[in-house]
Formats: C-alpha cells, sequence, structure tokens
C-alpha cells in the first residue's frame, strides 16, 4: 500500500506531500487543478519513461519518492525481487521508490535507497501499483498476471 508520496518540482508542482490511510482514497479537484500530474508522477515512480518536459520551470531536476507497506499478495510477490536484487532488508516492511529527472535528460533510480535500473524499478513498481484510467486495462490483458490474477481471487 502507498503509504507516503513526495513530488518535487515535477510540471506545476513545487513541493507536495500526501499521506494515504487504509482503504479507500480519492483525490478531487477542479479541471486541470494537477490530479493528472500526480499519477503522471506516480508513473514515473514506478519505472515509467524519464522526460526533462517534466521539470518545473527554472528547476534543475524534479524527484519523486514514494513509501510503501509491503501486505498480503504485493509481500509475497515482491519479497523475492528484494532479495534477489539485495534491496531487503530483514524485517522491514517498507519500500521506498525514489526516481530524479535532471534537466539533462539523466535519471536516477532508487530502491531502498540503493540505485537501480530501469528494468527492476518497473519489476518493483508493477508489482506495488496497478494504476487504470479510462480505457487503460494493460495487467489485464498480460498473460503473466493472469495466474497471478486467479490467485488472488481464489484467495
Amino acid at each position: 500500500m502507498l503509504e507516503e508520496l513526495r513530488i518535487h518540482n515535477f510540471a506545476i508542482i513545487d513541493a507536495l506531500e500526501l499521506h494515504f490511510a487504509p482503504g479507500f482514497n480519492v483525490i478531487t479537484g477542479e479541471t486541470g487543478a494537477g490530479k493528472s500530474i500526480i499519477i503522471d508522477a506516480v508513473e514515473l515512480l514506478l519505472g515509467g519513461k524519464a522526460d526533462p518536459a517534466f521539470i518545473r520551470s527554472n528547476a534543475d531536476k524534479a524527484t519523486v519518492e514514494g513509501v510503501f507497506t509491503l501486505v498480503g499478495i504485493a509481500r509475497a510477490l515482491l519479497l523475492p525481487v528484494l532479495i534477489r536484487e539485495e534491496l531487503h532488508t530483514e524485517g522491514d516492511d517498507l519500500v521506498t521508490l525514489y526516481r530524479e529527472v535532471r534537466a539533462n535528460g539523466r535519471s536516477i533510480a532508487r530502491v531502498n535507497g540503493v540505485s537501480v535500473t530501469q528494468e527492476v524499478l518497473r519489476e518493483v513498481g508493477q508489482t506495488l501499483v496497478d494504476i487504470h484510467g479510462q480505457s487503460e486495462h494493460f495487467s489485464l490483458l498480460s498473460k503473466k498476471n493472469h495466474l497471478d490474477l486467479l490467485d488472488r481471487y481464489a484467495d
């Protein structure tokens, strides 16, 4: 579960810190208030394409950080990945993802403070979060996810 989200110098966002409660959380607002920008920041955090256009005007970098609690099926699926990549601290059920995009086009990705490739970040991110918007149903079409979905339903 996403516990905290911190966004700095991303598009029109100067600094934003969100804390999420267990259960259902809703982000609402007027058209143009920045709801979609928050989703764009989360997609970047989860391994999406880094684009210098994300950087707020007059800033040299944009950063997004998320703190997740590992529970249930997400813990069972992600723990082997974290152990394989030497990113897990024994007894810690928190995972921190960090992404930085610099004006020169370079980006930095970290999991639990350790630099990782975009591929590892994407693998971790896809296990933690599934984003669905209008006409988006990518994870349902992925054959890789069919057994996981069936297992989740059976539990």
